[in-house]
């Protein structure tokens, strides 16, 4: 197994992710009722993107390839569908042997896509092991929740470990937004409704900033009320906000809130108005342990993610911005 090798095993993986047997697709939903068809399809589609020729090329370039003996374990999440193939992609590239600990919330996708993976690359029967426990592993890359990554840091203190933990994503108006931004902002939001580290939960407004303006753009995602976890979750935090007479805006699917928390629970979202560039600039050095990535067409915002293309990521956008062939590699 060598680096051209694997860059054709990725590209060939590009096609075929977006030819899920329908078999897969049902048992998937069956398994997390979050995994609608539509959800999975998004996710597959966004991965063949990431995976066309020339991004895997360019990605791979940049990129050391040594096989050796060195194991890697891997921990993934199970929130949104094939969460845990960036990583496992790294750790393959990266020439070390891979055991991975799949989310009991996503092992049908990612089950498929291994199996996929080593009918492309043969070597991996041997070198890419899935399991319950992981035995033996010099380096570790686990994502979770906050609680988790206590557990994750104690237990394996003794060997190097990437651990990531909650956060979630910003948007920054300025109000010059086109219709069609703010179209791409919704998809930033409700995108696999919401429960990804690159879903907006909170957004920074101008003083001038009409609300309006969103609740028609956010229009085209009404029916995401008729899913039932979705929907349970939104009459709930409505509930509560009824009881407690807190001010706040319903559109009927998603509930409104001006405060300056970043995160916000499911069926929800914050808001905040600003008056000067500098208050964005220190509530996003506030929070930058906490963020994944910030959506704005504002310039002064370094490494701002255009409107709709928070869920677009490249093989080189690294969750937390931290690179994951370099601790492999260092």
């Amino acid at each position: 197994m060598n680096k051209s090798q694997i860059a054709e095993a990725y590209i060939h993986l590009g096609r075929l992710i977006q030819i899920i047997p329908e078999h897969i697709l049902e048992t998937a939903y069956l398994q997390n009722n979050w995994f609608t068809v539509a959800n999975i399809r998004k996710a597959a589609d966004g991965w063949a993107y990431a995976l066309r020729p020339e991004a895997v090329e360019k990605w791979l370039s940049h990129c050391t390839f040594k096989a050796d003996d060195k194991k890697v374990g891997i921990i993934m999440a199970g929130n949104i569908p094939f969460v845990g193939l960036h990583d496992l992609l790294c750790a393959i590239a990266s020439g070390h042997q891979v055991q991975v600990k799949l989310s009991s919330q996503d092992e049908v996708l990612m089950g498929h896509l291994i199996v996929l993976l080593k009918a492309e690359l043969p070597a991996l029967e041997t070198r890419l092991q899935v399991g319950e426990k992981l035995n033996g592993i010099d380096y570790l890359i686990a994502t979770g929740s906050n609680n988790s990554s206590r557990y994750f840091e104690y237990y394996f203190r003794n060997i190097p470990s990437l651990i990531r933990k909650n956060r979630t994503s910003l948007a920054v108006l300025n109000g010059s937004e086109t219709d069609d931004e703010l179209f791409g902002l919704a998809d930033d939001i409700y995108t696999y409704f919401g429960l990804g580290c690159r879903n907006i939960t909170h957004l920074m407004l101008p003083k001038s900033f009409e609300l309006k303006r969103l609740y028609e753009a956010y229009d085209k995602y009404i029916d995401i009320v008729n899913h039932h976890k979705y929907y349970n979750n939104y009459m709930y935090h409505k509930s509560i906000l009824l009881m407690n007479l807190t001010k706040h805006y319903d559109n009927g699917f998603m509930l409104f809130q001006e405060k300056a928390d970043l995160h916000a629970p499911i069926a929800t979202l914050n808001y905040h108005f600003y008056s000067e560039p500098s208050e964005v600039q220190s509530y996003i050095e506030d929070n930058k342990n906490q963020l994944q990535c910030v959506v704005s067409k504002m310039e002064s915002i370094a490494g701002a993610v255009p409107f709709g293309k928070a869920q677009q990521p490249e093989l080189w956008d690294y969750a937390d911005g931290i690179d994951v062939m370099e601790f492999l590699k260092s």
